[in-house]
């Protein structure tokens, strides 16, 4: 039966959502991350002004067993319908796991209402299981192998003329493995310092957005997260099958290159859609979720259908299937100002002249101006690689029995989910055409 094309709908995390398995992988034991792991800051400077106050060096030892990521699937479930709310036709991408590490951080330099803004809307009860929640993810999260590569990064850029108390900055490098920077705000060697940090720890996929980073004269701190995502399939896609079709995106019919695979897999039904889970070495993998003919992409988002399946994918009825994939490629990235999104969730006094940033200095009254959320996910016929970075500015505010054969085609706007071995949404997406 010939399915309707229409757009892909990008999900992809680095999130992680409650009980959400990576392609139902069972945890496995973390490899050690060697020297050049993103967390441990290089030796030399980023560039010529800045000043290196903290490099934090991650945990030779290997992570071993699973992660509490209550908080961190409570974020997503809430953040997902309005991150996607509107799609108008447009490809959009987030990654919940890296918006949560730079949330994280800003409850950790504000204090009262400001905080326990942030802290309702990341599902945390107190400021220590904030930093144990974290900690845990930033650790498990991290892969650095041959087949599979998860790398997030964070760090802090602070004014030289400004007094900062020492017991904030060295909790955002004990638990959120951040970088520390000290420059002159307005120096474009401070601020090409940031671009470089960026660019290198996304692998470039994020350039222009990167590039267009700026600490200007009235900057008081900026909060930086990136994540990096690399992945193969399992089993991957032999090129000599890949061939034009049509996808039925909400704009008209375009043209897009196919790829195609039959796998033994679990096959998913929900009310109005259908799933898979695309395995990836290393346990990780990508979600596809496929509205139903008689739906539409936004309809599945807005309904919480999408967010509440990423969550517990045994809730949505799953059996052994022989299916016929047919995948366009997609290489889809967005840029997001996430004050809006923020303030629609119930974060607001950070924004304004209520906002607390006590435990971080007492010098002025901050607030924060500006938060860019830019992500990025490409596939094709070896795998999945996906960036995302999160800045945050602050200014002084003044097999057995014979399978069923089905098909899942990807011929109209659809979702997706990239999930690391323990199901950490990495990267989520929607995609209304496989084309930017």
């Amino acid at each position: 039966m010939k399915m309707m094309k229409k757009l892909i709908s990008l999900v992809l995390s680095l999130s992680m959502l409650a009980a959400l398995a990576a392609c139902g992988a069972q945890p496995q034991k973390q490899p050690e991350p060697e020297a050049t792991q993103p967390a441990a800051e290089p030796a030399v400077q980023p560039a010529e002004g800045p000043e290196t106050l903290a490099a934090p060096v991650f945990p030779a030892e290997s992570i071993l067993g699973e992660v509490d990521k209550s908080g961190l699937d409570s974020f997503a479930a809430r953040s997902l319908p309005v991150i996607f709310a509107d799609l108008n036709g447009e490809n959009r991408v987030f990654s919940p796991l890296n918006v949560y590490m730079a949330l994280g951080m800003l409850a950790e330099v504000t204090d009262g209402e400001t905080r326990a803004q942030l802290m309702e809307l990341l599902g945390e009860k107190d400021v220590d299981t904030l930093r144990s929640e974290i900690k845990a993810l930033f650790e498990t999260s991290y892969r650095d192998e041959e087949l599979l590569t998860v790398l997030p990064a964070a760090s802090l850029w602070l004014r030289d003329d400004c007094g900062y108390k020492a017991d904030a900055l060295q909790a955002l490098e004990d638990f959120y493995y951040a970088s520390a920077f000290r420059g002159t705000m307005g120096d474009e060697a401070y601020t090409a310092a940031l671009r470089d940090w960026v660019n290198e720890r996304t692998n470039h996929l994020l350039e222009e957005q990167a590039n267009g980073l700026s600490l200007d004269p009235e900057t008081v701190l900026a909060l930086v997260t990136t994540l990096y995502f690399k992945g193969r399939w399992a089993e991957g896609f032999d090129e000599a099958q890949t061939a034009q079709d049509l996808f039925h995106a909400l704009s008209g019919d375009v043209q897009a290159d196919f790829m195609h695979r039959a796998l033994d897999m679990e096959y998913y039904r929900g009310e109005h859609f259908a799933a898979v889970c695309l395995p990836m070495h290393g346990g990780a993998g990508m979600w596809l979720l496929l509205p139903d003919e008689d739906s539409s992409l936004q309809a599945l988002i807005d309904s919480g259908e999408a967010a509440a399946f990423l969550a517990d994918p045994a809730s949505a009825e799953g059996k052994r299937c022989h299916v016929q994939i047919s995948l366009p490629r997609f290489d889809v990235d967005s840029d997001l100002d996430l004050i809006p999104t923020l303030q629609a969730l119930g974060v607001t006094d950070v924004f304004g002249p209520a906002a607390d940033f006590s435990p971080l200095t007492e010098e002025m009254q901050l607030a924060v101006s500006d938060i860019e959320h830019a992500a990025r996910v490409k596939i094709d016929e070896e795998g999945c690689e996906a960036a995302a970075f999160t800045a945050i500015i602050v200014k002084n505010a003044a097999a057995g029995e014979a399978l069923e054969e089905v098909n899942f085609v990807c011929d109209r706007p659809f979702f997706f989910a990239v999930t690391g071995d323990q199901g950490q949404l990495l990267f989520t997406g929607a995609v209304n055409t496989p084309q930017n």
